[in-house]
């Protein structure tokens, strides 16, 4: 008869795939966390969003190892499954039908959708087209404009619900550092009612205002670190109106310093110039 031999382990030889996976180093598939998955996509753009996170070097790889990145074609050329989505940013305007086809897709499939940069929140230096010769522009551009699509330029919100807005034309991407752990919890950030003038100050810059130089920072949202000011140039607006905005109080000292042409022509710039018309609209009272 063959021998049978069996061995008994002893009680502290009994490790369980509990305690294991208790242990440092040691992970267990399948208790292992989901990480939140993200897509950074852009729709017509120039993508200058996008590269201020990749200006963030190793902070933003850090940053991406604690989330599964379902699309960003700037770092990887894997196809979109087409899954659920904890948390999608979009760049860019949705200029043309594949664009908003892109964008209603994403809000489906997305708990939270944040646009970042000024183009997608505010239609930014495309919209300039609105003003002026609208359709007719692209006759600029293009020698043969049969099969262009020359559409207004609108603002993602005026297609899908947007949880929130990243602005800056680009984005600071300290700041997105920032606010990406509360998105990905499925918590929606709070950007202070700051003026640029607040970082300016900060930064240790003379206000050009004193100078008799155009500034808009008084009435926008700040959280770029002031970094046109900080380089001698005037705030444009590229972040938007802040909520406690006073702008009448903030275009009449303008007037003193530039004419009215000058005024809309820099309000036109970065999509200015369509908030300060709401806001005048709601305060015309």
């Amino acid at each position: 008869m063959d021998e049978i031999k069996i061995k008994i382990k002893t009680e502290d030889e009994i490790v369980s795939e509990e305690s294991l996976s208790q242990q440092p180093g040691i992970e267990n598939t399948e208790s292992r966390e989901r990480k939140p998955k993200i897509v950074i996509v852009s729709l017509t753009s120039c993508e200058g969003c996008q590269f201020a996170l990749l200006d963030l070097g190793v902070k933003f790889v850090e940053a991406m190892e604690e989330v599964e990145m379902v699309d960003f074609r700037l770092l990887e050329d894997l196809e979109d499954t087409g899954e659920e989505l904890d948390v999608a940013f979009v760049e860019g305007n949705p200029m043309t039908e594949a664009n908003k086809k892109t964008l209603l897709e994403l809000r489906r499939r997305s708990k939270i959708l944040v646009v970042i940069g000024n183009c997608a929140a505010m239609g930014g230096i495309p919209e300039i087209r609105n003003y002026h010769e609208q359709k007719q522009t692209v006759k600029h551009v293009y020698k043969y404009i049969q099969g262009i699509e020359t559409e207004e330029v609108k603002e993602v919100d005026n297609f899908v619900k947007v949880d929130f807005t990243l602005p800056g034309c680009p984005i600071t991407g300290e700041e997105f550092l920032c606010y990406l752990p509360l998105l990905l919890a499925g918590q929606i950030p709070n950007i202070p009612d700051n003026p640029v003038c607040l970082e300016c100050k900060k930064n240790g810059n003379r206000c050009l205002l004193l100078d008799k130089k155009p500034c808009f920072g008084p009435m926008i949202l700040g959280g770029c670190n002031s970094v046109c000011t900080n380089s001698g140039m005037g705030c444009q607006g590229c972040r938007g109106l802040r909520p406690g905005a006073n702008v009448k109080a903030m275009k009449a000292t303008l007037k003193t310093m530039i004419s009215e042409e000058e005024f809309e022509n820099t309000t036109e710039i970065y999509g200015l110039r369509d908030d300060i018309e709401e806001w005048e609209k709601n305060h015309s009272s």
